[in-house]
């Protein structure tokens, strides 16, 4: 039996506890439902995306023929802005698309179009403003909130911070004492409302509790990766992405590689990985970046690893391919789809697709939780429902009314 300074000290904590999660979920619940909604659509942003845009993602036919340079010199004839970076076709997205970069004048995140390469002809399929499209709008919304100029990315790790905070402080209030594991996390039924949506509240967040850990701990990392890397690193090394360079060739003038023969070193490389995505020479650093995923992965698993070549001796400059990286470093590259759940394939997608709602279900009922609570105590149903009850008493005793005066 608990000694009482004992119990004291555990009603404490249980108190300091209750008020960090209450206050948590009031003060943050709003922005993190509008991540969370934003954040399930996001699972499927490229399927949404695709079945918003037919015509863009429609090529001829199921070959393949047009090769990387055909596909960027295409692309640069509608289009001749910069091209930061090539996707391959996949599952998916089953076009090259070129992603061009347009200084917007404020001298901080340019804003970029898109072209789309049909590749069994290389025709242009069609070109379009891709920050401001309807899907990247929405994923703007759940990364930034669209204060992307106002610290708006860090406004999201905060409320990811938040979000982690109450998840483990919910965890300390709900852990049941054993043989009742199953009575916390289901719904029962017969109960009062207030009963109710307890039961809602416990069954939401037990149920997606690891879930929205690792969705807050990964989001997290992804928008402060310097303030989680020396984290991670107690556990294995983990070290800053690079942006490689190499010196500029003895000879003025000396010619670069093409793209394609950039393809065919990356693949004999790297042969046992499909080429996802391309990231030509630019001002600030002279070397090509091929991403690559496993092959047969889900498209939503856009690169796992990356060299960087010279572009103009081919040679390899940087390898950070998982079989080369720490843990520490396949951690910090993997966060993106650990978050968005296709590091597990469909299947994980379609978990964090749920989760996405439980922020929701948590303050509607915590909310209704919360509220009930402050009602007088022994006044549990709402004030019309006591209206009603009172209105019938009365009637009721009119008649024992007139016999009195009688």
């Amino acid at each position: 039996m608990a000694t009482g300074p004992a119990t004291a000290w555990t009603i404490r904590l249980r108190r300091a506890f209750m008020w960090v999660h209450r206050w948590l979920g009031l003060t943050t619940g709003a922005i993190l439902t509008l991540i969370g909604l934003t954040g399930s659509f996001n699972v499927f942003y490229r399927e949404f995306d695709a079945a918003l845009n037919p015509a863009l993602y429609a090529p001829t036919g199921p070959e393949r023929r047009v090769t990387v340079a055909e596909a960027m010199q295409a692309a640069s004839m509608a289009d001749p802005a910069p091209i930061t970076a090539l996707i391959a076709p996949d599952r998916t997205w089953p076009v090259w698309i070129a992603i061009h970069a347009y200084s917007n004048g404020n001298g901080h995140h340019p804003d970029f179009w898109t072209t789309m390469v049909d590749p069994s002809t290389g025709r242009v399929l069609g070109r379009r403003d891709y920050t401001h499209s309807f899907a990247f709008t929405i994923y703007r919304l759940h990364s930034t909130l669209l204060l992307q100029e106002w610290w708006g990315k860090e406004l999201v790790g905060v409320m990811g911070l938040g979000l982690l905070g109450s998840a483990l402080s919910g965890l300390y209030l709900w852990w049941p004492p054993p043989g009742r594991i199953w009575r916390s996390i289901s719904v029962r039924k017969g109960v009062s409302p207030q009963r109710l949506m307890i039961d809602l509240h416990n069954s939401a967040g037990s149920w997606m509790l690891l879930a929205l850990i690792v969705v807050a701990a990964t989001g997290v990392g992804i928008v402060f990766p310097n303030a989680v890397r020396p984290i991670v690193s107690l556990f294995s090394v983990a070290t800053p992405y690079p942006s490689p360079t190499v010196a500029a060739p003895p000879v003025k003038g000396a010619p670069t590689l093409s793209a394609d023969q950039i393809v065919e070193l990356a693949r004999a490389a790297k042969p046992g990985l499909d080429i996802a995505l391309l990231n030509p020479p630019v001002e600030a650093h002279n070397t090509w970046r091929v991403l690559f995923h496993p092959q047969g992965a889900d498209p939503a698993l856009r690169s796992r690893g990356a060299i960087w070549l010279d572009r103009w001796t081919g040679a390899l400059v940087h390898d950070r391919t998982p079989n080369v990286m720490s843990i520490g470093d396949r951690y910090v590259t993997e966060q993106l789809w650990l978050h968005n759940g296709a590091t597990l394939g469909f299947a994980g997608r379609l978990l964090v697709f749920a989760s996405g709602f439980a922020p929701l279900a948590l303050l509607v009922t915590g909310f209704a939780i919360w509220r009930n609570k402050r009602q007088p105590r022994g006044s549990l149903m709402a004030p019309p429902a006591r209206k009603v009850l009172k209105s019938r008493m009365a009637f009721c005793q009119r008649p024992n009314l007139a016999k009195a005066k009688q």
